[in-house]
């Protein structure tokens, strides 16, 4: 029974701490569909980072207030943010058909880092109540690689059938709200 139990917290820990994956993938894919190196490279870094979090969770009560990850994972998605609408003033988007986009792979670690800032904190904290490092950490790289495939697929088939012409600019807005919404949660 303790075991179900323990199941369910780093499930529920796992999807709440990527929930952010799925935005960014809805994101990312009003501008194109995300290549597959990217995709697993975010989810790679979601992974990593939750188990560091884990171990360092373990052992230590904390040594970083939870406000400081909080500023630099936002300050990360406001400035994501206003590069793609600098992107979309730049660019006047094209005609939107089955496209993808590169972000190349310095674009995609720093896009992990941020997103695996979230996982470093919570990992952390499922440490100090001693989680499991590897499922705990596969589970979120899995959560994560799910997250955004699947927010990357929404994201392109809206913006294929809905906003066409401003798909740079919602995508950047987006990034910007997420930003907001960490401050403010």
């Amino acid at each position: 029974m303790e075991e179900v139990l323990l199941f369910w917290q780093i499930v529920l820990l796992v999807v709440a701490s990527n929930l952010d994956d799925l935005a960014v993938g809805f994101s990312l894919g009003m501008k194109g569909l995300i290549p597959w190196k990217v995709i697993a490279t975010i989810a790679v870094f979601s992974g990593l980072t939750m188990a560091i979090g884990l171990f360092f969770g373990g052992l230590t009560s904390g040594f970083f207030p939870d406000y400081v990850l909080i500023y630099a994972s936002s300050l990360v998605f406001f400035l994501i943010g206003l590069w793609f609408l600098w992107d979309a003033k730049k660019s006047k988007n094209e005609k939107s058909e089955e496209k993808s986009f590169d972000l190349g792979w310095k674009a995609a670690i720093v896009l992990g880092i941020a997103l695996g800032i979230d996982s470093l904190a919570v990992g952390f904290s499922g440490g100090l109540v001693g989680y499991p490092i590897v499922a705990t950490s596969a589970l979120a790289f899995i959560t994560s690689l799910i997250f955004i495939w699947g927010g990357s697929r929404f994201g392109h088939l809206v913006a294929l059938k809905v906003f066409k012409d401003y798909a740079g600019w919602i995508s950047g807005l987006l990034f910007i709200l997420l930003a907001l919404i960490i401050l403010v949660i």
